[in-house]
Formats: structure tokens, sequence, C-alpha cells
């Protein structure tokens, strides 16, 4: 973002214009952006180190179950991981097993960075499980589960088949590679989930005769991320913007929640704009104050007194002083981060009085409007430092119309021929009374007698 001096108040730019002022249109893309990485965290799913053949730690970044269970980490266990040494993947990755069919063991985790409209590619592998309470019948045919990301519809997958499986022994692994989803986001950080169809039923056992009680589940790895960003859409209102979001690891949480830990301490939080969707616009021209109509036959030249006010829009917590309470309000904790990470600081809600100088013909009408410079700040505070536990990490997610430090008010003087009712009201006569009242009343005394 620009850097701009600070100022209590932007001077005004004055012109005399004569045609009506239109906004700017938004800017045109003439080609789609291209896919630029999406961060998904552990998604070679390495971490925590694995001792032996395997364990049931969740993996570092992902949730198991719901995600607001455990401080957002969700199940502590349920996922059974398996070494790269086992697991039989080609590059020697670890895999996770998707043991449960049901809501209880989605596998899912937030993508940072990704944004309602974006079109966005995950890639991964699979390979039907290899536990060794695998029975044959249970992956001969392949097994099957679901891939989906929040705003995009569950794309069902059957894994390949092992026909070469053997009960209480650990299965060598039919990887698929590089397998495609592609889903248009509908929110701030969608949830990406992978959630086994397997059905619990008795099919285990030497013979078959068994339970896999859950146990024996597709396996998948190496899960990669790409999104198109949508392009930015300068025509949405200042009463129409995104509402604020906060999360903790792939949890949804309050933004009070999120005000309160960015405000315990001036470090606590970070605030990083979106550059590519934060922007300074002129708001639509409005007409200050009254008009003011010459029906006289002489020039008329006034020094007109104008008052320009600008407030902020922002849907945050009193808490956050985004904007202050007040003008004589002390800076909150928050609006030093969001000023430290913009490099501005911005007047909140600035007045500024000053003069204009009209000159109006005979038979014309004279108005003032201003168009004030504003800036729509969109960003996140975001814990600082990211915490090594990602789903310690707190997340906000704001956007702020705030006046501009970048451009200047405008100020015109405009004028313009009389409507038709204003041409009437000027011939008309002036309303008074006769005067003296009586006129042709007798003067007092004028009867003597």
């Amino acid at each position: 973002m620009n850097r701009a001096r600070p100022a209590l108040r932007r001077p005004a730019v004055a012109a005399v214009c004569l045609g009506l002022v239109t906004a700017a249109a938004p800017q045109a893309f003439a080609a789609a952006a291209a896919p630029e990485p999406v961060a998904v965290i552990n998604g070679d799913l390495a971490l925590p180190a694995i001792t032996g053949n395997g364990n049931t730690l969740t993996p570092v970044g992902w949730s198991v179950g719901s995600t607001s269970a455990n401080n957002g980490a969700g199940t502590t266990n349920g996922v059974s991981r398996y070494a790269g040494t086992v697991t039989g993947h080609p590059e020697q990755k670890a895999a996770v097993m998707l043991p449960q069919n049901g809501p209880a063991y989605e596998f899912k985790q937030r993508l940072r960075g990704v944004r309602p409209g974006a079109q966005v590619t995950v890639t991964f592998d699979d390979s039907p499980g290899i536990a060794q309470q695998c029975a044959p019948r249970t992956v001969e045919q392949g097994q099957t589960y679901t891939v989906q990301g929040e705003g995009g519809s569950a794309h069902e997958e059957l894994t390949e088949p092992d026909p070469d499986k053997e009960w209480n022994v650990y299965g060598a692994g039919v990887w698929r590679t590089a397998r495609t989803y592609t889903f248009t986001a509908n929110a701030y950080e969608p949830l990406l989930t992978f959630a086994s169809t397997v059905p619990v039923k008795p099919n285990g056992g030497a013979n078959g005769t068994g339970t896999n009680g859950g146990t024996c589940g597709p396996m998948i790895t190496n899960i990669k991320a790409v999104q198109v960003p949508p392009p930015l859409d300068k025509t949405i209102r200042g009463s129409e913007l995104p509402p604020s979001l906060a999360f903790r690891g792939n949890d949804k949480r309050t933004v009070a929640e999120a005000v309160t830990e960015c405000n315990t301490a001036a470090g606590r939080c970070a605030f990083t704009p979106e550059s590519d969707y934060s922007f300074a616009y002129y708001e639509p021209a409005r007409q200050a104050e009254e008009g003011y109509i010459n029906c006289t036959r002489a020039t008329i030249t006034r020094e007109r007194p104008l008052r320009i006010s600008s407030r902020t829009i922002s849907d945050l917590p009193a808490a956050a002083g985004l904007p202050p309470a007040s003008g004589s309000a002390a800076r909150s904790i928050m609006n030093g981060q969001f000023t430290t990470g913009t490099g501005t600081s911005p007047a909140w809600s600035p007045t500024a009085d000053r003069t204009v100088r009209e000159i109006i013909s005979p038979g014309e009408v004279s108005w003032i409007e201003t168009q004030s410079g504003r800036q729509r700040t969109e960003g996140w505070f975001t814990s600082n430092p990211t915490p090594t536990d990602p789903n310690q990490d707190w997340r906000l997610y704001t956007v702020v119309d705030h006046p501009s430090t970048q451009l200047a008010d405008r100020v015109y003087q405009r004028t313009g021929p009389l409507t038709p009712g204003e041409q009437a009201r000027c011939r008309s006569n002036r309303p008074s009374a006769e005067t003296p009242v009586d006129a042709g009343a007798p003067a007092p005394g004028a009867d003597r007698g």
C-alpha cells in the first residue's frame, strides 16, 4: 500500500463544473488471472514425526470431525497415519487412512488465503487401505470416499482395487497420483474435507466373517491446491461490505473473541492488508446544504460557509477502536496494529470548515456538491508470531472503509438554469400585505364633523 503523510484533514480540491459528475467505472480485466498456490498446511502429512509404522495422532494443521472441539483441533484421535516406509507410496510419503463412515471422522482443513469466488483446484494421491485389519474383500474392488470444498459439491471417489491384500498383513498399497478436484469457494478460508463412505459392517476376519469396526478405509496423501482468485469488485457499496469473520485454527470463532485476543497486547496480532483488494476511490457526489437562486437582474457574488465531514464504515466491535469511539478517545491496540500494517494514519471521522465564493448569474441557481476521497482497506489481523501449532492461530478478516489519506476531497460549485417552478416563483409578486394597512380608509382626523 502506498504511504501517505498523516494529516488531520486533506485539502479540498475546488472545481467549477457544468456537467454531471459520474463515478469511475469498475476496472476491466482483459484476461483471467493465472493460478497461484494455496498454502496447505502439512499437506504431505509428515507431522508430527512418526515412530514405528504409524499412529493415530491428528496430523498437524488438520482436524478430525468437529472443528469446534479441542480448541479447533477437533477429535484428537481417529485417523490412522502410516509412515512412508509402509504406505507403498511411490515417493514414500506418509498417509492417513479415513477410518469411519460418518461426520465424526471427516478429515478437514481451512484453506488460508482463499476468498469467495475463487476457483480452487485440489490435487491428492489415494490408495485402498493397507491396514492389517483390512480383509481381502474390503479392498478387492477399491474403496469409496468423498472430497469436498466449501462452496462445491461432494465429489465421489473410488480407489484402485487391491486383489492381492492378505488378512493380518500390511498391504502394499495401490496408489493413484495427482487426482484432482475443482470447486468455486463461497466462503473465506473454505473447509476442504475428505470423508470415507466405506460402510462399517461385518466384512473382516481371515474368512471374511469378522468386523472392520471402521478401521479399514481409503488412504490419502500429498494434498496440494492452487487457486484463481476472483477479480476486484469496486461496485460494492459501503453499506454492503462483507462481514468480519474470525477463525482459530480450523474452527470458526466469534469476532468478539478475536478482538479480545488481539487487544491483549500491542504485538499480539499483526494486520496485513490485502493489497489486491484494497483501493482508494471517490464516493458519488452529493449536494451540500441548500441551493441559492438568483431572481435578480444582477450577478451575485457571495461567500458561502461550508462544512465537510466524513465517517468510517466498519462492523468491528467498539472495543477494536476502528473507528475510535470519539475524536478524543485514546488509540486502541488494534488501531495501532492497523496503522502499522497499512503505513497510514487515517482521520477516522474528520470535519473541515471552509468558505466557498459563489458567483451566480441572473436567472440561475447555484449549489455546492462534495465528493469525499475514500479508502477501502481489506485485510487480516493474525496471531503474531504465528504459533507453532496451527490450531492455535487466530485470524480475523475485516474490511474498513475510511476517509482516504491519498485522495483529497472534491468541492464543486454548480450552476444551472432555473426549473419551471423556480422561474414561476421568481416572477411572482412579493408576498407582502398592502402598505399602509387599510389604504382606502380616510386619514385619521379627516372627518372633523
